[in-house]
């Protein structure tokens, strides 16, 4: 967003950014003071569904086609003080956070419940093999995350050398640099010849997601977890790999509540893997020292930093 921006911020419009939002109840309105009184410590999931369309009716805020967020149509959280809708508390998006969590990686919930809810939309199962076209900060997640689930074998493909290297600390089993390595021919040679069980890709290059169809296993699950930018060569992609080899091709978008109540007790109660999401954090900054941070991951020099707003 920050980079980008976003269809729903016009131009011109200001906005405070942040949606992967850790906090203290400063002051609550009396309906729900009950539950959250004030000091309540709170992970605040960021979209909030108009409450009345199809998929608001099933909890999928996510998939709301007039849904409110913070840092984008609500102001988020770099900021000392966030204001929260009343609808937030009714749709379950404010969640208690456990006593003596550790504070500053808890905003990491965010992130990880929409890995948690991507791997599960493509169905991950112990012994799966696994490639993620990227080793930013969300493809190395997808590929932490889908390791802690059981898969026996996690790649991931990175032209980036520090990123490789992350990898390599967070115990992905095998890195491929695409400036040097044939993707295609790698990927057949180190499944012997059988391709992936599961291809993901966050990587938001259109000739990725074609090359994703050609180095998936027979059966196998693919998924777009990035979307392109809006200016974007749409790929041209193979859809009879699609028909014959009889794989499952889809996408994820965020979360929905569910999956960030999940992601929340994940990160309470996996000890090791919170300890390997803590180490993918390069930096940890104040908001004063945001503007420069932000220009570090601009310019891929940190892969993901966290914002202490006291």
């Amino acid at each position: 967003i920050y980079k980008h921006g976003h269809f729903k911020i016009k131009d011109g419009e200001s906005r405070i950014l942040g949606h992967e939002i850790f906090g203290e109840i400063y002051e609550i309105s009396d309906g729900f003071s009950d539950r959250f009184p004030a000091g309540t410590k709170v992970f605040v999931a960021p979209n909030i569904g108009c409450g009345k369309c199809n998929y608001c009716l099933v909890g999928k805020y996510n998939l709301c086609p007039d849904y409110d967020a913070f840092g984008i149509t609500l102001d988020g959280a770099l900021a000392e003080y966030m204001f929260i809708p009343a609808r937030a508390f009714e749709q379950g998006n404010v969640m208690k956070v456990k006593e003596n969590e550790d504070e500053v990686f808890t905003p990491l919930v965010e992130p990880l419940s929409t890995c948690v809810y991507n791997l599960n939309n493509i169905s991950i199962k112990p012994g799966d093999k696994v490639l993620v076209f990227g080793a930013g900060f969300m493809g190395s997640l997808n590929a932490l995350v889908a390791k802690h689930m059981g898969a026996s074998f996690v790649a991931v493909v990175d032209p980036k050398r520090e990123r490789l290297e992350k990898a390599k600390e967070i115990g992905i089993h095998y890195r491929l640099d695409p400036s040097v390595e044939d993707i295609k021919k790698v990927s057949w040679e180190i499944t012997e010849g059988q391709g992936f069980d599961v291809v993901i890709v966050t990587a938001p290059l259109p000739e990725v997601q074609a090359l994703s169809l050609e180095i998936v296993a027979k059966l196998g699950r693919v998924s777009f977890f990035a979307g392109l930018p809006k200016k974007s060569n749409f790929p041209s992609i193979n859809t009879n790999l699609i028909h014959y080899n009889q794989l499952v091709l889809t996408g994820t978008t965020g979360a929905d509540v569910e999956y960030y109540r999940r992601a929340l007790e994940m990160f309470h109660h996996r000890d090791d893997l919170r300890e390997d999401i803590k180490k993918l954090v390069t930096s940890v900054v104040t908001l004063e020292e945001l503007p420069e941070a932000f220009e570090r991951l601009t310019q891929g020099i940190e892969l993901k930093v966290v914002v202490k707003t006291e």
